[in-house]
């Protein structure tokens, strides 16, 4: 059996549209990053596509990468794993950039571990709540996997993500 990365993508780019257009039930696209499990609402994504090249800007804070082109339009790009731990993210394969969707008003893109399919809102099962401004509570789903909610509208909005410049 092989496996064609491109009709992957497109199948992915078809369900997120899909379950993005279905107003009674709230979807959630699962990510990896930091040795965690994160669900961000479908409603603040745009388009999840492999990491493409970025250009390194010079005396910004180690976890900003630079900036990307994205069919003509710049993307400032957060390394999510190294801004959450302190550490650097691996380049892998399974690596993607994670575009904010434009409502949210600016050009943001985070490289995360991998992609982990769509959860439904109605599927999860709500626990204690965190102290980040941007992480919400602790999920569970129906096979007792734990997730963090994850708010990426509020996390462009933190102030320490967006003092990009090296103190």
């Amino acid at each position: 059996m092989s496996f064609n990365l491109r009709e992957f993508q497109g199948r992915l780019t078809e369900r997120l549209k899909a379950a993005a257009a279905q107003p009674d039930v709230t979807s959630r696209l699962g990510f990896a990053c930091a040795g965690r499990q994160w669900l961000v609402p479908l409603t603040e994504v745009d388009e999840v596509l492999p990491v493409p090249a970025v250009l390194a800007v010079p005396g910004c804070e180690g976890w900003f990468r630079g900036l990307s082109n994205v069919r003509g339009n710049l993307y400032a790009v957060t390394d999510l794993g190294h801004f959450l731990t302190g550490k650097p993210s691996a380049p892998s394969p399974h690596s993607r950039l994670l575009l904010a969707h434009r409502r949210l008003g600016v050009n943001a893109a985070l490289i995360i571990e991998r992609t982990l399919g769509l959860r439904h809102d109605g599927q999860l099962r709500r626990q204690e709540a965190r102290d980040v401004p941007w992480t919400g509570r602790s999920l569970v789903d129906q096979q007792d996997v734990s997730w963090l909610d994850f708010s990426l509208a509020a996390l462009i909005a933190d102030a320490r993500f967006l003092a990009v410049q090296a103190q």
